[in-house]
């Protein structure tokens, strides 16, 4: 086999293992703290609510917070809104999409990080855009896709129910664009 051709290979192989690992065991790891946070939020609830529900004195069990957990058809898009504003250091796209997604295919762990796993899918043609716009060099282009398909952080990122996917695609491809334009500008 010609080396060219075992390095194809291999990037494929590489590339299809990161991929695998993004949507590996998405229900199997602890829901961390701020990971019930977004849930709270893209589900349209503040932190006041569960307060006030849940801190009542009383035993609460879990179907009473897995209230907060799931998608309700009494908090609405509105109410989504309403929670980001309390806490306006979250940038809003991320929960708004996410909102949607739970909507569409429910509230499970599993179905609210997948969102975070597909939108780091979106990050291998952004890196390989920006290493190409960095260095004109596909070698160096595919070399980054391989190393950030099993970089254990963008892996670790890309199965939480958290923005950090989102921004790593757009930090990606606005340093890619602006590149771009500082070359055609010159």
């Amino acid at each position: 086999m010609k080396p060219k051709l075992k390095f194809r290979w291999l990037i494929l192989f590489v590339l299809l293992l990161g991929i695998f690992f993004r949507f590996l065991n998405l229900d199997g790891k602890l829901y961390w703290h701020d990971e019930v946070h977004t849930s709270l939020r893209i589900n349209g609830y503040n932190s006041q609510e569960v307060i006030v529900e849940v801190f009542t004195g009383e035993v609460t069990t879990i179907d009473n917070l897995l209230k907060f957990q799931l998608p309700s058809s009494e908090k609405t898009l509105s109410d989504t809104i309403s929670a980001l504003l309390t806490h306006p250091e979250h940038p809003p796209l991320y929960y708004l999409l996410a909102h949607f997604w739970v909507q569409l295919f429910g509230g499970s762990v599993a179905v609210t990080r997948s969102l975070s796993a597909i939108i780091s899918l979106l990050a291998f043609p952004c890196l390989y855009w920006l290493c190409r716009e960095l260095f004109n060099s596909q070698l160096i282009a595919w070399i980054a896709i391989i190393l950030f398909a099993v970089s254990p952080v963008h892996v670790l990122y890309a199965q939480e129910a958290r923005e950090y996917s989102l921004w790593t695609v757009t930090i990606l491809l606005t340093s890619a664009t602006l590149l771009r334009a500082k070359r055609k500008k010159s």
